[in-house]
């Protein structure tokens, strides 16, 4: 009796033992070494793949701080999800990644000597990103409305906004897609703001550019930074390529010297439009110079190859496989 007890004592702590050692023996970190070379902050995009914001992003998204993918683009997500890490760690919450978050990265991830000893009653905390409420207050765009780029809407929201602020343009997952309009006046807004739809400001290049069509939504934000969940948010709304079509073209004559410019007027041109002269897809193809980032002037030169004479143009558009005519004349040089 005495040699069956010790034996059960004995595998009564068989696990016991193996559980003390797994949790002292250093174990490698599962997360890549993270060396964060500069200062991150709200607006800022990688200008190439795999940069210093995506690894952040994958780490965040690992320690489950972040649930969408990661984008390279430093926006209202990613934002929330640094600050939930910085409270879970005992760095103040400003959601910006200063020399002090990027150390304590850096030694997380990088350092592997330093595991310390897990209790086995003790348990290990999950740390859960806060949800952000959105305030719905916006009432144009409507939920589920289709506008196309290019188009003009005016944007409305119900409650007076406090302060200075923001109109942002956001993805599901509230990725930033750029500044509608920014520094506003609530005394001048009358709670309403005229936007050319998809027209966008980017932090990442400083300029004005189109967004690509998708699904988006509307964010009213203080200009000192950060998601609240008292800011007013539209529905989710859906963004159209401008329709393909062709107007006019300015001049309807000109010389095949390849150097003199014509502009073709109208809607959706895009990089990859094609102008063929005579029948689509022809041998003689005009050269594209430029093309306006409102999809509305495409500009080209025309082949010295080109005879003279009156012709028909054949526009084609990736977003159109039927070709759009209009007249022209090729000039004599002579």
């Amino acid at each position: 009796m005495k040699m069956i007890s010790h034996r059960l004592f004995s595998l009564s702590i068989i696990p016991i033992f193996i559980g003390i050692i797994f949790s002292i023996v250093p174990v490698a970190n599962a997360t890549t070494c993270m060396e964060i070379g500069a200062d991150l902050s709200y607006g800022q995009t990688d200008q190439v793949s795999g940069g210093p914001i995506a690894s952040l992003q994958r780490y965040l998204q690992s320690s489950s701080f972040l649930k969408s993918n990661p984008n390279g683009h430093f926006g209202q997500a990613t934002l929330s999800a640094v600050k939930s890490f910085q409270t879970s760690v005992g760095i103040s919450s400003t959601g910006y990644i200063g020399p002090k978050t990027r150390a304590y990265i850096s030694k997380k991830t990088c350092d592997t000597t330093m595991v310390q000893p897990v209790p086995i009653s003790t348990p290990i905390p999950v740390v859960t990103p806060v949800a952000t409420v959105s305030n719905t207050n916006i009432i144009s765009p409507a939920t589920g409305q289709v506008l196309s780029v290019g188009s003009t809407t005016v944007i409305r929201w119900n409650n007076p906004v406090s302060g200075m602020f923001n109109i942002n343009l956001e993805q599901p997952g509230g990725i930033g897609a750029g500044f509608i309009a920014l520094s506003q006046v609530p005394a001048l807004s009358n709670n309403q703001y005229i936007w050319n739809v998809g027209k966008v400001f980017s932090s990442q290049t400083n300029s004005s550019q189109f967004v690509s069509p998708g699904t988006y939504h509307i964010r009213l934000q203080s200009v000192n930074g950060g998601t609240d969940p008292s800011d007013q948010t539209s529905g989710w709304f859906t963004v159209l390529a401008q329709q393909f079509a062709a107007s006019s073209v300015v001049p309807s004559s000109a010389y095949a010297d390849d150097t003199t410019s014509v502009a073709l007027f109208g809607t959706g041109f895009t990089a990859s439009a094609s102008i063929y002269f005579d029948s689509n897809y022809s041998s003689f193809r005009a050269n594209n110079r430029y093309v306006s980032p409102d999809g509305t002037v495409l500009v080209f030169t025309i082949p010295m190859t080109v005879p003279t004479g009156l012709h028909t143009l054949f526009i084609n558009n990736s977003q159109n496989s039927t070709p759009v005519t209009l007249p022209f004349t090729v000039n004599s040089i002579n």
